[in-house]
C-alpha cells in the first residue's frame, strides 16, 4: 500500500508503518530541522512544505494515487499544555481532511490528542471527511498498551471509503496488550546509561502541573513532552508529590536518547545537526513508531481480508427480546453475520443495500446453496437494523433498511 505522510515531523509514524510493510512515498513537513532528520533515517522523499496550500498540495496528493494518507496535525492549540484556544494551528486539522478528500486514498490514519475530539476545527473536518464517503472509527488509545512505555493517550482516526462509523473499533482493541510497557522492560543490559538508571530502581520526569514527578521502573512513563528530562525545580525538591516512590534528589534523570527510546525512536536515530532544544521538541512531537506499526498491522489485516469486525454482545440480546429468537437462533444468527463478513473480507459498507450487492457478486458466496444465501442475507438485514435502532440514526438510514429487507426477501 503507498502511504503519503502529512506533518511527518522526524518520521515516527512513518518508521512504524514501514516496519508492518507499507510503502512511504512521500513526506511532507513545514518545519526544516523535522525534514532533515526524516530524510536521514527515514528515506530522501520528505520535503518541507506548507500543507495549508491547498492549491498546490490537493493536485499533487491526488496524482500520487495513495491508497493511504497518515498524519498528527499539529495539537498545541488541544493540548491540555496548551492555552486550549483554537488558532491557526487547529486549522490544519481541517487542512488534513480536505487534503484527504482531493486524493481520496482508500484509508485514512490520523493522529491528535484526546481533547481533540470535541473540538470546533475536528468536528467540521469530521463532516467533510463523512461528505466524502469515508467511515471513521475514533478511538482514545493509550500508547503503553501498543509497545510504547510510556502512558501517551492519543486520538487515533482510521477511516476507511464506503464503512460504516466504528468499523475497526474491535479490531483497535484486540491489538492492545493485557498489561502496560514498563520502563523496566526498555532497558538494555550493555547501556552504561540503563545500567544507572536500573541502579537508581526510579527515574525522574518533569511532571504537568501538580503531576507526580518520580515513578519506578515497573511503570510507564507520562507522555513525553519537551522537558521531561529537566531535572527537578527547587520548588518540587521542597514539596514533592506524596506518591513519589523514593526523594526526587535520588531517582535518576533520562537522557535525551532515553527519552527518545521511550518514544519508540531506535538508539542510532541521526539526529542530523539540530539544537538539543530542538530535538527535545522533535521527540515530543513524534507519534511513536510502535503504534504506529500497531495501527498499521490492524489496517493491513483488514485490507487483505485477513480479520472482520466483531458482533458486539448485545444484538444477540436484542434478538431475544425483540424477534423473539431463540438461544440456538441466536447463535446461528451471529455466525451467519461472521461468515457473511469473511465472504466481504471484512467490510462493514455504510449502505446496507449496497452491502447485499457486494455480497451477492462475491464468487464464494454465489457457489452456496438458495438456502444458506437466503439465512447470509436475512441476518445481515437483522444486525443492521439493530444497529441502526438507537436515536440519532443516519440520514436516509431507513431508506438503506428498506432496500436490505427488500433485497433479502
Amino acid at each position: 500500500m503507498r502511504v503519503v505522510d502529512l506533518f511527518c515531523g522526524a518520521g515516527g509514524l512513518s518508521l512504524g508503518l514501514r516496519r508492518v510493510g507499507f510503502n512511504v512515498v512521500q513526506a511532507y513537513d513545514c518545519w526544516d530541522q523535522a525534514v532533515a532528520v526524516y530524510r536521514k533515517n527515514v528515506g530522501p522523499h520528505a520535503w518541507q512544505v506548507d500543507l495549508r496550500n491547498i492549491f498546490k498540495m490537493g493536485p499533487m496528493l491526488a496524482s500520487m494515487a495513495p491508497d493511504l494518507v497518515v498524519g498528527g496535525p499539529p495539537c498545541q492549540d488541544f493540548s491540555p499544555a496548551g492555552d486550549r484556544v483554537e488558532g491557526e494551528r487547529a486549522e490544519m486539522t481541517k487542512c488534513f481532511a480536505m487534503l484527504v478528500c482531493i486524493a481520496k486514498p482508500s484509508w485514512i490514519v490520523m493522529e491528535n490528542v484526546p481533547q481533540a475530539s470535541s473540538s470546533k476545527s475536528w468536528s467540521e473536518a469530521r463532516r467533510m471527511l463523512f461528505r466524502a464517503g469515508y467511515g471513521l472509527t475514533e478511538a482514545k488509545l493509550n500508547a503503553a498498551y501498543y509497545g510504547v512505555p510510556q502512558t501517551r493517550k492519543r486520538l487515533f482516526v482510521v477511516g476507511r471509503l464506503g464503512e460504516q462509523d466504528g468499523f475497526l473499533n474491535s479490531a483497535l482493541a484486540s491489538a492492545r496488550t493485557s498489561e502496560p510497557m514498563t520502563i523496566r522492560s526498555m532497558l538494555r543490559s550493555d547501556d552504561p546509561d540503563d545500567q544507572s538508571l536500573e541502579e537508581a530502581e526510579a527515574f525522574f520526569t518533569r511532571p504537568f502541573y501538580t503531576g507526580r514527578g518520580v515513578r519506578s521502573l515497573d511503570e510507564p512513563a507520562p507522555a513525553v513532552i519537551r522537558t521531561t528530562r529537566e531535572p527537578p525545580r527547587p520548588g518540587y525538591l521542597a514539596s514533592p508529590h506524596p506518591d513519589d516512590p523514593v526523594p526526587a534528589a535520588k531517582a535518576a534523570l533520562l537522557t535525551q536518547r532515553q527519552v527518545a527510546r521511550i518514544q519508540g525512536f531506535p538508539s542510532n536515530w541521526d539526529w542530523a545537526d539540530a539544537t538539543s532544544r530542538d530535538i527535545d521538541q522533535m521527540i515530543a512531537n513524534a507519534i511513536p513508531a510502535p503504534i504506529a506499526e500497531a495501527i498499521g498491522r490492524v489496517v493491513l489485516a483488514r485490507e487483505l481480508g485477513a480479520s472482520i469486525p466483531e458482533i458486539h454482545g448485545r444484538f444477540g440480546s436484542w434478538l431475544l427480546r425483540s424477534k423473539g429468537f431463540s438461544k440456538a437462533a441466536v447463535r446461528n444468527a451471529k455466525s451467519r453475520v461472521n461468515r457473511a463478513r469473511r465472504l466481504l473480507l471484512g467490510r462493514t459498507f455504510s449502505n446496507g443495500a449496497v452491502e447485499l450487492a457486494v455480497l451477492e457478486a462475491t464468487e464464494a458466496f454465489a457457489k452456496l446453496s438458495t438456502a444458506t444465501r437466503s439465512d447470509l442475507r436475512k441476518a445481515l438485514c437483522l444486525y443492521r437494523e439493530w444497529q441502526n435502532e438507537p436515536k440519532g440514526r443516519r440520514v436516509g438510514a431507513a431508506k438503506a433498511d428498506a432496500k436490505c429487507e427488500a433485497a433479502a426477501a
